[in-house]
């Protein structure tokens, strides 16, 4: 009998060592995630002169056309969304995301892209065993891009530029290497002219796999 409890207690003890074991490897995940960006920045567009056909060389018109404006919502998706807990509640984030905004005047459309891969500083908080709030600081190469048509003309423009996010995602594990994930980030990118801004509010929500 007492060879037995000795047992069952030697075994207890290997199975919660093996058991903590295993959940402070799972320390990461990376997940895709998807949902509305509000473009927050100056207004933007292509900006279209056309002469006048039968006055000076020196007047201009300057059509009415498609542009983003404070606002405007798009679709922003994560293809990479993860992070990685180096020590205690410290470790690192990173993230490939892209999205788009689209606007329409009689016919005419504008449609405004962005990218980017950023990776920068995590501060988690854990309020419970399956549920994490992660604080997140980011930086990294953003590119910025345009493409329209309208009745006078079409083209397409893009640029690159380093830029900064802040933000939050709400983690809840709901099965062993599983979890749900919900964001809300804000980013700001360098722009080409001083007064100009480029900036937008991400929400997105997702799944993601831990490790």
């Amino acid at each position: 009998m007492k060879k037995i409890l000795l047992f069952s207690l030697i075994l207890l003890t290997y199975l919660e060592v093996y058991s903590q074991d295993t959940i402070k490897l799972k320390r990461g995940y990376i997940g895709i995630s998807l949902g509305p960006t509000i473009y927050t920045g100056t207004v933007t567009g292509p900006a279209i002169i056309v002469p006048i056909p039968y006055g000076s060389p020196h007047n201009y018109v300057i059509p009415e056309t498609p542009t983003i404006k404070p606002g405007n919502v798009g679709l922003n998706i994560s293809i990479i969304d993860g992070g990685y807990n180096i020590w205690r509640k410290w470790g690192i984030a990173l993230k490939w995301q892209g999205g788009a905004y689209m606007d329409e005047l009689d016919g005419e459309v504008l449609i405004s892209n962005f990218g980017m891969i950023m990776l920068g500083p995590m501060y988690s908080i854990q309020f419970q065993k399956d549920l994490i709030l992660d604080l997140k600081l980011r930086t990294g190469r953003m590119y910025s891009g345009y493409s329209y048509e309208t009745d006078n003309s079409k083209g397409e423009g893009s640029s690159y530029s380093m830029g900064i996010e802040g933000g939050a995602t709400l983690r809840y594990q709901f099965a062993n290497k599983w979890a749900s994930i919900n964001n809300i980030e804000y980013q700001n990118q360098s722009a080409y002219f001083p007064n100009d801004r480029i900036s937008r509010i991400n929400v997105s929500s997702g799944i993601a796999f831990m490790f």
